[in-house]
């Protein structure tokens, strides 16, 4: 019993470290989002307990702020390899589809042997992983109030009485 309400207690203590957020940390490439909705995107961020300093790309300057101006921050982490293979290979292998399906100026259709299939379905997954390569995968190190980005404030309200369905959606501005 001793050893289950141990193995319970660290448990506990390495998921309360994984909660917290990780200060003292240097990362080299950084966007970070202002509470005016602003993104700056940093070179060298530094993020400390009270706040955060890095190079400011677009100002060419070096940024110092409290982790109060914050609303979050992202760092670069992958790319969209296979989210852009998948997609280019169903996109081109419809295509081809749609392609064989139609029919010649006589009426006559058009069909194509499984080459075709292929090479077009080949060619959309070559596409789209090079498109997917590109686009980088931004993973947010700081939420402040755990939130941003995660919901959207949407209020709904029925009135059985007076028949009637009302929705609020509250946005900053």
């Amino acid at each position: 019993m001793k050893y289950i309400i141990s193995a319970i207690l660290i448990l506990s203590m390495m998921l309360e470290g994984f909660a917290q957020f990780n200060t003292d940390t240097f990362y080299p490439k950084a966007k970070v989002y202002l509470k005016d909705h602003k993104v700056l995107k940093g070179k060298e961020l530094k993020v400390t307990d009270s706040g955060v300093s890095f190079f400011d790309v677009a100002g060419n300057q070096q940024q110092s702020l409290e982790m109060t101006e914050l609303d979050f921050i992202k760092i670069p982490k992958g790319n969209h390899l296979w989210e852009g293979t998948i997609i280019g290979t169903a996109t081109l292998a419809l295509s081809a589809l749609l392609i064989d399906l139609d029919t010649d100026a006589l009426g006559q259709p058009q069909e194509k042997d499984a080459s075709f299939y292929l090479a077009m379905a080949g060619g959309g997954a070559a596409l789209g992983a090079l498109v997917g390569i590109l686009v980088p995968k931004w993973k947010p190190i700081y939420l402040k109030d755990k939130t941003a980005g995660r919901f959207l404030p949407i209020e709904f309200d029925i009135l059985p009485g007076e028949r009637l369905a009302t929705i609020k959606i509250t946005l900053k501005l």
